[in-house]
């Protein structure tokens, strides 16, 4: 078991690794437009400076177990060494001293299922690791959803922004390029608005040749099932009043 924690670690940390740039690559990047102003980019929740400071942490060693959207299917996760999932209601509404209580066993290595951890933790500072905490609740909202609609958003702007605008109301700069076919504005989607997350989930899976005529590919071929769901938990909060405000906003 020691000896599958450390194959663990090791493949964290090599999923971390980033290759040096030559001195071409290095002028390319300082020649690089600035990237645009994110200021028209819908926001899945607001999050705290704790949070974002957290949310660094954990995208940069906490993401290879636990996975982006928390669902514990992170490249380093195997089936000897699966992190749960942190979309359960115990960890939607817990606070860091119950997050911290919770992972103590772990991080003392008398936790026989995630042995991993009290080599993880030796990784950051024991306050890094405590901020990292607060990102958590963030991470699973909204709790009616089994998707991350902060993942999600990441996931959006990546990959659905070109043609549903980076604030959803589909005016991507793809849009104009599309005959006869204009893409979802979320923010007024009837579809969305019906609060059915089931049917929004099949019609981002199967994309549009199936279900309403347009040229969306069918994501499902492309995504996981865990990140369609962080897109689905992303769009439901492009229309006020179908989640739950955040708990840390109350």
């Amino acid at each position: 078991m020691r000896k599958l924690a450390l194959i663990a670690l090791t493949t964290a940390l090599a999923a971390c690794d980033e290759p040096a740039q030559t001195p071409q690559a290095e002028a390319e990047t300082a020649a690089a437009p600035a990237a645009a102003p994110a200021a028209d980019v819908h926001q899945a929740a607001a999050l705290t400076p704790q949070q974002q400071e957290g949310k660094v942490i954990f995208e940069s060693v906490c993401w290879t177990c636990h996975g982006s959207g928390g669902h514990g299917d992170g490249p380093a996760s195997t089936p000897a060494l699966k992190p749960p999932t942190f979309h359960t209601p115990d960890y939607a509404a817990a606070s860091q001293a119950i997050l911290l209580q919770r992972f103590q066993a772990s991080l003392q290595g008398a936790d026989a299922s995630h042995p991993h951890m009290q080599y993880v933790v030796k990784l950051v500072l024991e306050e890094s690791f405590k901020t990292a905490l607060t990102y958590i609740p963030a991470l699973v909202y909204p709790s009616e959803i089994p998707g991350s609609a902060v993942h999600g958003q990441d996931l959006f702007q990546y990959r659905c922004a070109g043609c549903h605008g980076t604030s959803g109301r589909g005016d991507g700069p793809g849009a104009a390029a599309l005959v006869d076919v204009k893409p979802v504005d979320f923010t007024t989607d009837t579809l969305v608005a019906k609060g059915n997350w089931d049917a929004v989930y099949a019609k981002v899976r199967e994309g549009g040749q199936r279900v309403h005529g347009s040229t969306m590919p069918p994501w499902g071929q492309i995504l996981t099932d865990a990140d369609l769901w962080d897109l689905v938990a992303y769009l439901a909060t492009f229309q006020p009043g179908l989640v739950a405000p955040p708990s840390w906003g109350n």
